[in-house]
């Protein structure tokens, strides 16, 4: 199975070349040893001098970020120093967001004051320097999430001394690729692929800004990682972007929306949430789930405060292309859906209702007297419509042609595929009780903890009626977050879309299936280099 180029010699009497030695800078050690005199003959294989970096994607709040760090100080005052604001080295770091706040939350998490930061903790067990991790991102991205995966995929990709028994080998044998879901590899596929190189690196991004913004960022980050391979004497002009969940809407923006088709020989596309996510909404409304919710925020004053600034977050919401009525309101056998044609003007820029998206009077947790809520809600509303729906617009149903993607498919990993507010019927009140109210959707609120339930004065007939609604647990077969609908969207838009079980939304790079078919779809990609400038004559 050739590297590049086979060149074979004849020893001298006393001299026997031994493997050579690939050093982290790409260049190559020979070494050799005095032997007794033979006739034998070496076979010395040139490491491949074409690059294809393999460039992952993370999802929200995969990135670390540094920002302003609030302190408050012994007269009250408040001061800022700017140090690493999300860090998600081990879940410790996590634990520290437990007792803040929501206005310092929305001071430390600000998409205008924050930016990436690369000094995250570095994974072992590869052969590279720390320079050279930090160098290709690494320490840019959630060592908790993703530290195992860069390293497994380095080294899957990186063994051309072990070409014979390495994993992509192994997933030329049925007994491998059975767990996978995936026909084999065959050999000349993963010939082909061991003529190339594929240095891994990370691309973190403000996941507080928009994905728009960040997909320029990306753009620049591919463009400097070739022109490094280039200037190092390298032939490199395309690289290959792994993502997960919110990345994806990043590498579909940087591909399609700005022009970086021809950049990218393929994508692998993980857990995306491809037209949207409920549970974006239940979180604003209800809080994060704990553990994660600890650090995203347990309740609606805490999540608001970051969501209401910030259009990363916001595009994860349900796009028209996701479909109408998965938010409900359940009154006995009544159901009201929404929306009906249009979730940006009916849910997410709705104001004043108990049950929209956004309560304005959270958005600014320093605002005690609320003296600049039309402000606010103002730049909340040009958000919505000059970002978030834009964006839905901009990449609805559009992937790179050579898109390869998986999504989770678990009973055991319930999603909210719709988000139902349901009556709680009180006992008590007589034969009433179990009467509807004449709109669930109007009232007045009259206590909510932003936990997910909401008391309302609300009518029937000419009475006014305390009711209250809950949202219920999510329902709908996913991976605990994207549920199967939004999921599996890119079926017949990418060559492959599976569905796993098995695997959680944030840890899904982490199962060993997926790290293989992962490895699976960069080979398979790699068979599109033929027509591009980086081909072999043959």
């Amino acid at each position: 199975m050739p590297i590049e180029i086979l060149r074979t010699t004849t020893l001298s009497a006393r001299e026997r070349i031994i493997p050579p030695e690939i050093q982290p800078d790409g260049s190559v050690r020979y070494r050799s040893v005095m032997t007794p005199p033979d006739d034998s003959v070496a076979v010395c294989y040139l490491v491949s001098r074409r690059m294809i970096p393999v460039v992952f994607v993370p999802g929200v709040m995969g990135s670390n970020l540094l920002g302003l760090r609030p302190r408050r100080r012994f007269n009250g005052s408040i001061e800022l120093t700017k140090e690493p604001v999300w860090l998600l080295d081990s879940m410790a770091d996590a634990a520290t967001w437990i007792p803040v706040g929501a206005e310092f939350r929305k001071i430390m998490l600000d998409p205008g004051t924050t930016s990436v930061y690369g000094g995250g903790k570095l994974p072992a067990g590869t052969s590279l320097t720390e320079d050279e991790m930090r160098r290709r991102g690494w320490g840019e991205v959630a060592h908790i999430s993703y530290g195992g995966f860069l390293a497994w995929l380095e080294n899957a990709l990186n063994d051309t001394h072990d070409f014979l028994t390495g994993v992509r080998s192994q997933l030329m044998e049925p007994s491998t690729v059975q767990r996978v879901g995936v026909e084999p590899l065959t050999r000349a596929e993963v010939a082909l692929s061991y003529k190339y190189r594929y240095p891994v690196h990370a691309v973190g991004y403000n996941w507080l800004q928009s994905n728009r913004a960040s997909a320029e960022h990306l753009k620049a980050r591919v463009e400097t990682f070739m022109a490094y391979y280039r200037k190092q004497g390298f032939m490199c002009d395309r690289v290959i972007l792994v993502t997960h969940s919110m990345g994806g809407l990043v590498s579909r923006c940087y591909t399609e929306v700005l022009g970086g088709r021809d950049r990218v020989l393929g994508v692998v596309h993980g857990v995306m949430p491809a037209t949207g996510a409920p549970a974006a909404y239940k979180r604003v409304k209800a809080g994060t789930e704990k553990p994660a919710g600890w650090a995203l925020g347990c309740d609606a004053e805490e999540m608001t405060a970051v969501f209401a600034q910030s259009p990363g977050p916001l595009q994860l919401l349900p796009t028209p292309e996701y479909g109408m009525r998965w938010l409900k309101f359940r009154d006995g056998d009544k159901v009201i859906g929404l929306p009906n044609t249009d979730p940006y003007d009916e849910i997410y820029i709705k104001r004043g209702k108990w049950w929209c998206l956004c309560d304005d009077k959270l958005i600014n947790p320093a605002d005690k007297k609320k003296e600049t809520l039309e402000r606010d809600w103002k730049t909340y509303e040009s958000m919505v419509k000059d970002d978030v729906r834009p964006f839905h617009q901009a990449i609805s149903g559009r992937y790179h042609p050579n898109s390869y993607a998986f999504f989770g498919d678990d009973a055991n990993h319930k999603s909210w595929g719709e988000v139902t507010w349901q009556r709680r019927h009180q006992a008590g009140l007589g034969p009433a009780r179990g009467l509807p109210v004449d709109d669930p959707l109007e009232g007045k609120v009259v206590a909510n903890k932003g936990t997910g339930e909401i008391a309302v004065h609300t009518r029937r007939g000419e009475n006014t009626v305390r009711t209250v609604f809950q949202i219920q647990p999510a329902a709908e077969s996913g991976d605990g977050t994207v549920p199967l609908r939004s999921g599996a969207a890119p079926k017949g838009k990418t060559k492959v879309c599976l569905a796993y079980r098995g695997i959680d939304h944030e840890g899904a790079f982490k199962a060993l299936p997926i790290q293989l078919f992962t490895l699976w779809s960069i080979v398979k990609i790699t068979d599109a280099v033929k027509l591009t400038s980086m081909a072999y004559s043959k």
